[in-house]
């Protein structure tokens, strides 16, 4: 009976150490560091990505913390900026999927006049 317990200690260990290893690594994913873009485009129709200089933990992205982001970087801070694209569904699907790491990066699309409203390196001189 005693080798029983020896295989089913050892498979416990075993198995201990693999479920310490994954939490481990689960924990290491939330401290990852999610970039944040701003999407546009040029004069001649093509896509741009702008890198705001903004970034936030991906444990601690959400919806609250990515608008509060983009309020430090807003020219007019008596007034809340506006950007379309903040109000569709796939943002909500887009911070989903930061949050459970299929994604490493946040891209929120603008139109031309909606980079306007914020400080960015390129934008106006700033």
């Amino acid at each position: 009976i005693w080798d029983w317990w020896g295989a089913i200690d050892t498979s416990s260990a075993v198995a201990l150490a693999l479920l310490a290893g994954w939490a481990y690594y689960e924990y290491q994913k939330g401290e990852n560091v999610i970039k944040i873009y701003f999407q546009t485009k040029d004069k001649n129709g093509n896509l741009k990505k702008i890198d705001t200089k903004l970034s936030i933990l991906r444990k601690e992205f959400s919806r609250a913390e990515l608008n509060g982001l983009l309020g430090m970087i807003q020219k007019n801070q008596k007034e809340r900026f506006e950007i379309a694209s903040l109000k569709n569904p796939k943002i909500l699907q887009q911070i989903q999927d930061i949050q459970t790491g299929k994604l490493n990066e946040c891209v929120i699309e603008l139109k031309d006049d909606e980079i306007e409203q914020f400080y960015i390196e390129g934008n106006n001189g700033n």
